[in-house]
């Protein structure tokens, strides 16, 4: 493709910015920058996802090679926006009069969209992730034929809702995580133009990690591994309550443990009799290279988030060698499980508890999940492989303009 001017529009960025999306957003950015494009990223002031206070000074930066304009956070009702949040998450659903209220009082910046009001027609094209906010609804609205949804979308309650139907009807097109993603987005709004793109990964730290000698912990224990935040949006309670369940009713071996690591508090799991075992471990967050020696000597990493529209998690588990535990009720997850052939799905306890147990006492089936997966991700999530996506989505709708211009000009010379 010819060299394009792209703006990626995104509540944070920045390197080391914890969460799914902000990875999936600075990573995209960085490579195709790699690949000859220019690339301004318009964020805002933030750093913290639950305060949403400025934390980094407004204007302009050179970060990773990418130009990056920040705008301060605007300020928020509170007091209306957490209302509809709740009933929206209690599955209620709101006029639309208080759906535009609940987008108005999220994350938004009057900075950014002025600025993306007189420069947008400047872009190529803008990429606006995730879906969920307020900066991502407004932003894409005000050049929406140049506005691309990456949206990080889950078959969740505000998926439902009338004012994100119009977004993703509005713009111009969405690229998309995994194709159960881009199913649900089709099944909810309509035929909504676009393709699976996803994230890549560089092999090398995973390398330079997999071979150490040294482990996380001194004892060779066997445990189960959940890594990431410490809420029960995740599931991670879930895992923490099959587990219980196997270990009280002597269905897993006496030795086994569950180790909790990630960012966030252990208390927001509401399981704090859980703590009180010696087989349940909570980590907080640590390193780069502890997570990788967590993952490795895992027996399995267990994900029951039922709400991902890709699982940087499950991907790097895969490159340590070690299988993963999904749920069978998150398309998304339990696609990668099957298409890779390195994944066990489950429903319930029960499930849980034989798929752990068939890991223990066959230690084949275990080595040969982690191949699977480790080739999966090398062929399919190398950033070569996800570039070339991109290349093609977007080539797609460079050709659909293309015949739009040219049935428009056929249509003009017969009048």
């Amino acid at each position: 493709m010819k060299s394009r001017h792209y703006a990626f529009v995104t509540p944070r960025f920045g390197e080391g910015i914890v969460g799914g999306a902000e990875a999936l957003m600075f990573n995209l950015a960085c490579q195709v920058a790699k690949r000859g494009h220019q690339v301004t990223v318009l964020t805002t002031c933030a750093r913290d996802n639950r305060t949403w206070e400025d934390y980094f000074p407004a204007g302009m930066t050179e970060e990773s090679g990418i130009t990056v304009q920040r705008f301060s956070v605007d300020k928020r009702d509170l007091g209306r926006w957490i209302p509809i949040q709740i009933a929206i998450s209690e599955g209620m659903r709101p006029s639309v009069e208080d759906q535009l209220d609940w987008m108005t009082e999220s994350v938004n910046s009057a900075g950014l969209y002025q600025y993306i009001v007189e420069h947008g027609a400047t872009f190529d094209a803008l990429f606006f992730a995730p879906y969920l906010f307020g900066l991502t609804f407004w932003g894409s609205l005000i050049h929406p034929e140049r506005s691309f949804l990456i949206p990080c979308l889950h078959d969740e309650h505000y998926a439902y809702l009338e004012v994100i139907a119009s977004m993703f009807r509005s713009a111009r097109g969405a690229l998309f995580n995994a194709l159960p993603e881009m199913d649900l987005a089709r099944a909810l709004y309509g035929d909504i133009k676009g393709g699976e793109v996803g994230m890549g990964f560089n092999f090398e730290p995973f390398e330079q990690v997999k071979p150490l000698k040294r482990s996380y912990f001194a004892d060779k224990s066997p445990y189960l591994l959940y890594a990431g935040r410490k809420e029960t949006g995740k599931n991670a309670q879930l895992i923490i309550d099959y587990f219980i369940e196997g270990k009280e009713q002597g269905r897993l071996a006496e030795d086994l443990r569950l180790v909790i690591a990630g960012g966030g508090s252990f208390t927001d799991l509401h399981r704090p009799l859980a703590l009180q075992r010696s087989d349940i471990i909570d980590i907080a967050q640590v390193s780069e290279e502890d997570k990788l020696l967590l993952m490795r000597d895992a027996l399995a990493l267990c994900q029951l988030s039922t709400n991902e529209s890709f699982s940087i998690v499950i991907m790097e588990a895969w490159l340590m060698g070690t299988p993963v535990i999904v749920h069978g009720n998150c398309a998304v997850t339990r696609h990668f499980a099957l298409d890779s052939g390195a994944g066990l799905p489950v429903k319930n306890a029960d499930e849980f508890i034989g798929a752990v147990n068939e890991l223990i006492k066959n230690p084949e089936l275990q080595h040969a999940l982690a191949q699977a997966g480790d080739r999966y991700v090398r062929s399919r999530f190398n950033w070569q492989a996800v570039m070339e996506r991109f290349d093609n989505v977007m080539r797609e709708f460079d050709q659909s303009d293309e015949e739009s211009i040219e049935a428009n000009s056929l249509a003009m010379g017969t009048m």
